[in-house]
């Protein structure tokens, strides 16, 4: 009772000093509204929220306009806009907070590059590619740490990454400020609940996941998981879902069962030759429909046949379509599960596709020398009759960084490709293709918004826990190095090409790749963002953990999804796991013919998943289907 009146005070003279929309007046709102939901006075504590909200969208309207991608990223990370919408348990108010606050740095990102792209002064586009080139160099720069180099050499190698840090900091940050020059204000903070409804498909919802802080009285708070459910009628709805910790930790113990399963599953033999697999995933498969999915059901609303997903945080990597229901079905049976990254993505205008133009790429030379094209075919290499060939689980658990990394050639990659491309010039389409040393870095380089970009290959992400500790990485002077070169997350992500493996092995004796910087075969999630896809209909990344990355709870996966969504990937399909190297070959060839049939790309993904989950099930068991069909997902933006 005492603080009340206090507070009130300090509100009234922050606001005369430093106007309603400062974040010290925001910070002494939120700070009144805690009083407020002590006294157990919820309408005047969602009165002070709403402005609350209100100032909070001003603040970051100014912040986008004028920052880095960094610089977002470390406001986002200071901010709780669903705090006191979420504790009051105002459904729309949550909704309205999450259609504007979620995954709006990126969004904010690709806005700043498309305005520039298609502005008509010449300088504001050459801005773009200077940026580029600059995030190019920065990334050679980081990735090589040359061991024979003087202290001298050392040093400026050290003075020019510093440098180009601050210059693509410095650029991002123009293109920012001429958006907001021409008077555009943030789509993401303009967009409303009902313009989100209207766009709902008929028969379809939309559930927003929301990872979020609530506060629990008296100063204590606790981290929890909830979600809006959007319909084309109706009031929005809140679910309250659980502590998030209890949940990420159920999340955590089924990707665990998914790696013990793909152990097992490692040979030819025991997949088609032994009858059924166990069946190790089912109790977590049915914990996470109990948590995650039932408390759901009862707001989705009768008649529902589509359900589109936007989750958050560490949900980003829940397979959802392989969830057993109580009857013993897989959720996917039950709904066509679609999958966004906002429901804003709903409301986006795509750029039309060109003419019917597919780039595929697969069976790369890990080992080989890059070329742009390989002047003939490689010889496909032989599958050894006990292998079961993974387009993953490249780290071995004792190595760190990219040093354990062994390459292992794909030839299902190679029947993958040859497959769709007879599929697509069947129907009518120019198809380019890149196999052997052809399959390169500078070859995905070459895209210019395809209708179609196919990657078969192998793919990485190395999380927090495979970094070699600090001490096993400082050398010499103490100047950077691996500790501070694999802090960013969409460097610790990426695709693996022709001449991967000369690179990693010379990262690994702490040399310079042979290789030019931009064909090294690497190709990391930071310079996917630098691609042209801004017509691409769909991106198909075959590969292993696509879909992996550092989930930042609001903002998104910070990996490959994130880079070839900033590329201007309309469709994007990618993996949660592991992915096996010969049926996801015979996998990707029927859901090509899906998408082909009424190019609805995601409803394919979806249909075709459900239909090898259930016949694999029926032919292998349990654990076979959902490791080797389960990690499929598909986000797209636009009408599905």
């Amino acid at each position: 009772g005492r603080a009340e009146p206090l507070y009130q005070r300090a509100l009234a003279i922050l606001e005369k000093a430093l106007g309603p929309d400062h974040p010290d007046t925001a910070t002494s709102l939120n700070n009144l509204a805690f009083v407020q939901v002590d006294f157990g006075r919820p309408e005047a504590a969602l009165e002070l929220s709403r402005r609350v909200t209100m100032s909070q969208e001003h603040i970051l309207a100014n912040i986008l306009s004028f920052t880095s991608e960094k610089q977002r990223l470390a406001f986002q990370a200071t901010q709780e806009p669903y705090l006191l919408p979420a504790t009051l348990a105002s459904a729309p108010d949550i909704a309205r907070a999450i259609l504007h606050f979620k995954g709006v740095v990126l969004d904010s990102l690709v806005e700043d590059l498309r305005v520039a792209e298609a502005s008509d002064n010449p300088a504001t586009r050459d801005r773009v590619e200077v940026l580029r080139q600059a995030k190019a160099r920065l990334m050679q720069l980081t990735l090589e740490a040359p061991r024979d180099l003087s202290p001298e050499e050392l040093k400026r190698r050290d003075e020019e990454r510093a440098k180009l840090e601050a210059d693509t900091e410095r650029m991002e940050g123009e293109l920012a400020r001429e958006v907001a020059g021409l008077g555009q204000a943030r789509q993401a903070l303009s967009v409303t609940v009902e313009q989100v409804q209207a766009a709902l498909p008929e028969g379809a919802v939309l559930v927003e996941f929301l990872r979020h802080n609530f506060y629990l009285g008296k100063g204590n708070f606790e981290e929890r998981y909830g979600a809006v459910v959007l319909s084309r009628a109706g009031p929005p709805r809140w679910v309250v879902l659980g502590k998030a910790e209890d949940l990420e930790q159920q999340v955590r113990s089924c990707q665990e069962a998914v790696g013990a399963v793909s152990g097992q599953l490692r040979t030819v033999k025991r997949l088609t030759q032994e009858g059924h697999s166990a069946e190790a995933l089912e109790p977590g498969l049915r914990a996470l429909y109990d948590s995650l999915w039932a408390p759901l059901e009862k707001s989705l609303p009768a008649g529902t046949r589509t359900v589109i997903l936007s989750p958050d945080g560490q949900l980003n990597f829940v397979s959802w379509a392989t969830l057993l229901t109580p009857d013993d079905r897989f959720l996917a049976q039950q709904y066509e599960l679609l999958y966004v990254s906002s429901g804003r993505d709903l409301l986006k205008s795509v750029k039309a596709p060109g003419g019917p133009q597919a780039m595929a790429l697969g069976d790369a030379a890990f080992s080989g020398v890059p070329a742009v094209m390989a002047s003939t075919p490689a010889p496909a290499p032989a599958l050894a009759a006990s292998g079961f060939a993974q387009r993953g689980g490249l780290v071995p658990p004792e190595q760190q960084d990219f040093q354990g990394i062994q390459l292992a050639s794909l030839p299902g990659t190679r029947a993958e490709v040859d497959r769709l491309e007879a599929l697509l010039k069947g129907a009518g389409w120019k198809v380019e293709m890149a196999q052997g040393p052809g399959a390169s870095e500078a070859w995905v380089r070459t895209a210019h918004s395809p209708r179609v970009l196919h990657l078969a290959t192998h793919g990485f992400f190395l999380s927090v826990d495979q970094m070699a500790p600090p001490d096993r990485l400082l050398r010499g002077d103490g100047l950077d190095t691996k500790g501070k070169r694999f802090v960013n997350p969409m460097q610790r992500s990426g695709l693996a090409l022709t001449g991967a493996q000369r690179t990693f092995d010379a990262w690994k004796r702490h040399e310079t790749p042979a290789a030019h910087r931009d064909n090294d075969g690497v190709l990391t999630a930071d310079e996917a963002g630098t691609l042209d896809l801004s017509g691409t209909w769909l991106v198909c990344l075959s590969a292993c953990e696509t879909a992996q990355g550092e989930a930042r709870a609001g903002e998104g996966v910070l990996g490959l999804r994130r880079g070839f969504v900033q590329a201007g990937a309309r469709n994007l399909l990618m993996t949660l796991w592991s992915v096996a190297d010969d049926e996801t070959a015979r996998f990707m060839a029927d859901f090509y013919r899906a998408a082909l049939a009424d190019g609805r790309a995601p409803a394919a993904l979806a249909r075709t998943q459900r239909d090898w989950l259930v016949r694999l099930r029926q032919e292998k068991g349990l654990d076979a289907a959902v490791y080797l069909v389960g990690p499929f997902q598909l986000n797209f933006q636009g009408q599905p």
